[in-house]
């Protein structure tokens, strides 16, 4: 298998540093992208460095230049980095779209042996299947994204496929979980520990969930197999209650924490309080009304047979597994 110059941007982040895993054990010349010296020191062994600042256009347009000169220029990018947690709400559009747009035209423009973009979207830009019929999500389901992150990815997605002469892949990955996912495994282990399973959704309630390690072979497959200009919804190929995320996570902790069922009329109201207060301090808002609609949805089914048939996708983990392997990595229990 020939030696391909790929770049992964947010190579620092939860994803990015298992894509640079994967990548390297393919055999690949990886770059990850950097933004500052934490990020460039969670750059792996092997992993080449790239500085991508989404606010410095002029000197990004002058850095891939001169790395096209001295290289030959990147053949691929994986593009993971993205806007999730902005101070200002228009921040979502400006990094999540109109910095992709300007992005693939300038690697369009300065790369001479470009041949393929990855754009890892979002479940979220398509929005919930039907509550009604729960019929699974596919690549041909309605969109109606109502999260400004989702409308951003779907946005941004529209931008990509649009741009004449561009060969790309966008992966509508449902929730990514695994090692090092301080997000939401050790989020949800430290409620668990402290005695509390909790829950927030309906109780018929159907959700989807993909392995970091999984989805991350799925991206380099994408580069490595003969596919073009297609979209792929992501996940295991299971639905879950979420409740059994609570249930596994006791399991293997040996613990038994009380249930608790949190209304989300209740959860809506907070979230409200806490947007009003964020906004007037300027400070980033992690959980928002929109965030609780999304995650309390009814369907969050995914159909990803049209991956598995195209991309050969099998996944390693099933979420019980998942979870047991990133407890097992992160140090929470014993392997």
């Amino acid at each position: 298998m020939e030696n391909k110059r790929v770049l992964v941007t947010g190579a620092a982040g939860f994803v990015g540093r298992f894509l640079q895993s994967e990548g390297k054990h393919r055999g690949n010349d990886v770059y990850g992208s950097y933004r500052n010296d934490a990020e460039k020191a969670l750059l792996e062994d092997g992993t080449k460095s790239f500085f991508l600042e989404f606010s410095e256009r002029e000197t990004l347009s002058q850095r891939l230049k001169d790395f096209a000169a001295e290289t030959g220029g990147f053949e691929y990018v994986i593009h993971c980095a993205g806007v999730t947690r902005p101070e200002r709400i228009e921040e979502f559009y400006e990094g999540n779209v109109e910095f992709t747009d300007f992005f693939v035209h300038e690697l369009l423009r300065t790369q001479p042996n470009f041949k393929k973009f990855i754009f890892i979207s979002s479940l979220q830009a398509m929005g919930p299947g039907d509550p009604k019929t729960m019929q699974p999500i596919n690549e041909n389901s309605p969109v109606k994204p109502f999260t400004p992150y989702g409308i951003s990815k779907w946005e941004a997605e529209k931008r990509i496929t649009a741009i004449p002469n561009l060969d790309w892949i966008i992966f509508r990955p449902t929730s990514i979980y695994g090692p090092r996912d301080t997000k939401f495994v050790h989020t949800i282990v430290n409620i668990v520990q402290k005695g509390f399973a909790v829950r927030l959704g309906a109780k018929d309630q159907l959700v989807s969930f993909v392995n970091v390690k999984d989805i991350s072979r799925a991206l380099w497959d994408a580069i490595d197999r003969d596919v073009h200009r297609e979209i792929y919804v992501v996940s295991d190929g299971n639905d879950y209650s979420p409740s059994l995320v609570n249930e596994y996570l006791a399991k293997h902790l040996g613990l038994k924490p009380i249930k608790i069922k949190v209304p989300r009329g209740l959860l809506l109201g907070i979230s409200y309080i806490r947007l009003f207060i964020h906004r007037l301090m300027k400070k980033p808002l992690h959980v928002s009304p929109y965030k609780i609609k999304e995650i309390t949805a009814r369907n969050w089914r995914v159909d990803n047979s049209k991956m598995v048939r195209e991309l050969d996708f099998k996944p390693q983990f099933t979420f019980e597994e998942g979870l047991k392997n990133a407890l097992m990595e992160d140090g929470f229990i014993k392997s």
